[in-house]
């Protein structure tokens, strides 16, 4: 009995993708018991790289804060690890903190830039 996270599908509009890029292959849950929307954020500064494909890996793989561990962690908090449950995630859209609509938004200000997903959360659990 376990945790198992399949891993992060890359589902957003294919005009952001980088040159250079390969969306994950996972393994989808067809029967999954529940879906979950939440939107996740990653700190730009801990993934950025120079070149856009590898920024886009990290936003995703990163071993400390991209999705696919942000999503263990949530799952390990919610389940019990003697239980059989398999999830995966859906990155459905993808942004930055950033607003610059008006002269009060952080966009001005010193605070740190963060990607931010929208992810779906796929579980099964037996």
């Amino acid at each position: 009995m376990s945790i198992v996270n399949n891993g992060t599908v890359n589902s957003i509009d294919i005009k952001q993708i980088p040159s250079g890029y390969t969306r994950p292959t996972v393994t989808l849950i067809a029967d999954y018991h529940y879906k979950r929307t939440i939107t996740l954020t990653v700190l730009k500064s801990t993934v950025e790289n120079a070149t856009a494909s590898t920024t886009m890996t990290n936003i995703i793989d990163d071993a400390t804060i991209g999705i696919t561990k942000q999503i263990t962690d949530i799952m390990a908090a919610d389940f019990l690890a003697s239980a059989t449950v398999t999830c995966y995630a859906d990155m459905r859209t993808l942004n930055t903190t950033l607003e610059n609509t008006a002269g009060t938004d952080v966009w001005l200000d010193d605070t740190a830039v963060s990607y931010s997903a929208l992810v779906d959360l796929y579980v099964k659990a037996v």
